[in-house]
């Protein structure tokens, strides 16, 4: 034979060999694709990723849901770590994607108001989340479950004022000139405590803005974050202002002389909770973390290290930490914010209060 022929016909025999074991596997493929599918199902189910705050928050998660309730089960948890502006843009941006790159969204409850009236969180499905049963009412959605909530109160030091404020019109009082503060991302909720004071309600803004205003004229303090508005009741820079009773009890575990007064008109509160995008890869995964962070345990843990007041009925406080969140008697109103209303105002309430108050 031929040099060149001996070449084309070793080439035939190559060609003829790759062609059956291609055609072998394609008929091996499918006999396995079910049991790579198979594994694959588990990986996923026993894996959640969880976008929430960092932080405190993130590390009491960790000690109080995920530790002893879900690694029990064999679940494990992926923390992605940031705030919660970032959260709600990124949910935005894979609001077309089949799946999105989270499971469960940590967010505070206006804006799960938002991100449900954009069409993007699921309905929770109680039968999968038992414990929703013991969730108080007015706290939650449909689409949102709530973890923690906070009245916001008059924070003061009792060695400065030993007759604290009981309304925030006792914010504007002159002898508290330049010694009235809070920080400035709680705008929104002093707007709305200006408004409960002068209306009764969350929605009376142009009450609350002229409260502001008369408030800003007395020396209004506003401090870039929560945790940099602590010290300066240490340090003599601020003698009252507007918190959360969480950050009171915080701040007194952590040595700083403060203490809570009740306006009493009645408290807006703060409530943070958890939400799944409908586009979620592991939506049975998010149910059960979900589930997890509303036992008693968990809300305990919460309450006892963040001062948080539990959002179930089945959390009892005990010792210390029931004393410094137990409310007055008579009880405060606790409001909840017009979560439709505030949503809608928000821009508008964020530019008047970047030119009035901020730059004003």
């Amino acid at each position: 034979m031929h040099d060149k022929d001996a070449v084309r016909s070793r080439r035939r025999m190559l060609l003829s060999r790759r062609q059956a074991l291609t055609g072998a596997v394609a008929i091996v493929a499918p006999l396995a694709a079910p049991a790579v599918i198979d594994s694959a199902a588990r990986a996923q189910s026993s894996r959640i990723v969880l976008t929430t705050w960092g932080g405190d928050y993130a590390r009491l998660l960790h000690e109080n849901v995920e530790v002893p309730i879900l690694q029990k089960e064999g679940i494990e948890v992926v923390q992605d770590l940031g705030d919660e502006a970032p959260r709600v843009a990124k949910l935005q941006a894979q609001r077309r994607l089949p799946r999105g790159a989270s499971d469960v969204v940590s967010v505070q409850a206006v804006a799960s108001y938002q991100l449900a009236e954009m069409g993007l969180l699921e309905e929770l499905d109680a039968t999968k989340v038992p414990n929703l049963k013991h969730a108080l009412p007015n706290l939650g959605t449909a689409t949102f479950a709530p973890h923690i909530y906070s009245p916001q109160v008059i924070i003061y030091n009792p060695e400065r004022v030993p007759e604290p404020p009981t309304s925030f019109e006792g914010l504007m009082d002159p002898k508290y000139a330049g010694k009235v503060g809070f920080p400035d991302i709680n705008y929104i909720y002093a707007m709305m405590a200006a408004s409960i004071y002068a209306s009764g309600t969350t929605s009376d803004m142009d009450k609350a803005k002229d409260l502001l205003v008369k408030l800003n004229a007395n020396g209004l303090k506003l401090y870039p974050t929560t945790d940099s508005a602590g010290p300066p009741y240490k340090s003599g820079e601020l003698n009252v202002g507007l918190m959360w009773l969480a950050r009171v009890v915080m701040w007194q575990n952590a040595g700083i002389p403060v203490k809570a007064s009740f306006p009493k008109e009645g408290c807006v509160v703060y409530i943070s909770g958890m939400v799944v995008p409908k586009n979620a890869p592991n939506k049975e995964g998010a149910y059960k973390y979900i589930n997890a962070m509303l036992e008693p345990s968990a809300q305990q843990g919460f309450a006892e290290h963040m001062g948080y007041l539990p959002t179930i009925d089945n959390a009892g406080l005990s010792g210390k930490v029931a004393e410094q969140l137990a409310l007055p008697d008579p009880a405060p109103k606790l409001i909840p914010p017009d979560l439709a209303y505030v949503s809608k105002m928000q821009p508008e309430l964020a530019e008047w209060w970047k030119k009035t108050i901020q730059h004003g």
